[in-house]
């Protein structure tokens, strides 16, 4: 049974659109920036392939916080897993000019107590992926810009 179930997962990695990199909650590997980043950039390819596939980022968490969304050029929610937030302007966010500007990156800002990561790469010209993650899931140190504030 348990060779089975290698053998199946093994073949769902070749799928295309199921052939991302599971982090956090779906491996006992620790979460790390350049697995984030790793899996980021699996992701963008498997979109570029199969638009689709942002629905899959709906369930799909990185630790136990991490969360995928897609913003427009025009700072617009192209997806986001609350699917109320999928067309809202972010232009006015405080932080969304820097990840438009930079289109690539990781920045850090501090909500509450907390500190939160906000990591971004390009899908294509007008659309950017977004994971955005609390600190306290990922146990090393991150290279990130600190977010300017308005």
């Amino acid at each position: 049974m348990i060779r089975f179930i290698v053998i199946l997962n093994l073949f769902l990695l070749f799928i295309p659109g199921i052939s991302m990199i599971f982090t956090g909650c779906a491996t006992k590997r620790p979460v790390t920036s350049d697995r984030i980043k790793a899996e980021m950039a699996a992701i963008i390819r498997n979109i570029a392939t199969d638009r689709t596939v942002m629905n899959s980022l709906r369930e799909k968490r990185v630790g136990k916080t991490g969360f995928y969304y897609v913003l427009g050029a025009d700072a617009r929610v192209v997806f986001h897993p609350r699917q109320a937030l999928i067309g809202t302007s972010f232009s006015k966010t405080w932080f969304v000019s820097q990840l438009l500007t930079r289109k690539t990156g990781c920045l850090t800002y501090t909500l509450g107590n907390r500190t939160h990561f906000l990591f971004f790469s390009p899908i294509n010209d007008s659309e950017i992926l977004c994971l955005s993650i609390v600190s306290e899931d990922i146990p090393q140190p991150v290279e990130c810009e600190a977010a300017w504030v308005r």
